[in-house]
């Protein structure tokens, strides 16, 4: 796989992507697609649970048939339901947008993560050219379909990352922002912590307390009671196979879908999950370039969490960025699989095959690699 053909196939495909997208266009009457679901897709919730809020309701954004009637009302026809399964300080991110009528406010959040992804990528990647592998990465592209938090959670992490050891504080809060998906945050405290960037470390702890507490403040500590409780109907989307089998991004779910008994699924998960964390906590401890611990760090956190889809994996897209450009056939590997990642969504329909969790190995153990070659080179003499 030359350079070059990788960037003719990825524009190619991502070209298809954009046309699949405007064929589901067609037909659309009062933001409901043909297939009655929500143009935009799970964007619907964000801002329904964000209107609800700004109306005096924070109490109901977790009652799906009190939600169900603000989308209905919205978008009349609708035939799905997107409920809210975010914590509390994530409503200071989407109340704004509900300040705005539907339409509008879509496109505002698909701007602005858009926005802050590219910029993230384009700080992390080698060249301008290499932004190609950014923007037609397909877990990015689909947020044109489904609006998620996939483009903002790649953001924070690539900004967090790129300014760890030039801008400290504003990498530890930027890292505290990560508490509106808290399972996508679970290694930063150990990466701050074993590497000793104390100043970041403790930016984080301040904003992530600060949210939380103004959370509460906002919208009563019970609120997080209320959250707390819908993590079980949450879990069931995927532990029941109560979405489309296609959008699982996790090896539990996976596993799930090809009708592995729950037993076996969790064991596995289990397993790959205690070895990505091992893995992870290796690389955090070798003297390397942030870079290769960012990859680790960015690969490792899809490998925890039961609870992820499709659309997290841009955040692969940018661990493998991080390696770029690659310096062995496998590291060249793992970043096209890290792009391939998105596809799960079409391969899916055919087979559920653990694409996601699988590419996330990959890149972990590229990071592995690459930690390991780095921390065996001599250190250079001192200059006189």
């Amino acid at each position: 796989m030359t350079r070059k053909l990788f960037e003719i196939s990825a524009v190619v495909i991502a070209i298809g992507l954009l046309l699949v997208f405007a064929q589901r266009m067609l037909g659309v009457q009062g933001y409901r697609l043909a297939s009655g679901q929500p143009l935009w897709g799970d964007f619907i919730a964000f801002w329904s649970a964000g209107k609800a809020a700004l109306e005096g309701h924070v109490a109901q954004i977790h009652d799906r048939v009190f939600l169900a009637h603000i989308q209905q009302t919205t978008i009349p026809g609708m035939h799905v339901m997107a409920p809210w399964n975010s914590p509390p300080p994530f409503l200071f991110f989407v109340i704004p947008f509900a300040l705005l009528p539907y339409g509008p406010a879509a496109v505002t959040w698909l701007i602005l993560t858009g926005a802050l992804y590219l910029f993230a990528a384009s700080k992390i990647l080698p060249d301008k050219r290499a932004l190609i592998f950014a923007v037609t990465l397909p877990a990015a592209l689909y947020h044109l379909g489904t609006e998620q938090v996939g483009l903002l959670i790649a953001g924070l992490n690539g900004l967090a990352l790129y300014w760890l050891d030039r801008r400290p504080r504003a990498a530890g809060t930027l890292v505290g922002l990560l508490i509106i998906k808290p399972h996508l945050a679970i290694l930063w405290p150990f990466l701050l912590a074993l590497t000793r960037r104390w100043t970041a470390f403790f930016a984080a702890a301040a904003c992530t307390t600060f949210l939380v507490v103004a959370a509460g403040l906002v919208f009563g500590f019970e609120s997080y009671r209320r959250f707390w409780n819908n993590l079980g109907p949450s879990q069931d989307l995927i532990a029941h196979l109560g979405t489309g089998k296609q959008t699982f991004g996790s090896l539990f779910g996976n596993l799930l879908a090809l009708h592995v008994p729950m037993p076996y699924a969790i064991a596995g998960h289990a397993m790959s999950a205690a070895l990505a964390f091992a893995a992870a906590i290796y690389v955090f401890t070798r003297k390397v370039d942030w870079r290769v611990q960012g990859a680790a760090l960015c690969s490792a956190t899809l490998l925890l969490s039961s609870y992820l889809f499709f659309y997290d994996f841009v955040l692969l897209g940018l661990a493998a960025a991080l390696l770029a450009p690659p310096r062995n056939k496998f590291e060249t590997a793992a970043m096209v699989f890290a792009w391939l990642a998105g596809m799960s969504v079409a391969f899916s329909y055919a087979i559920p095959l653990p694409l996601c969790p699988f590419s996330a190995w990959l890149v972990l153990i590229a990071s592995i690699l690459r930690a390991r070659s780095e921390a065996s080179r001599p250190a250079l003499a001192p200059q006189p």
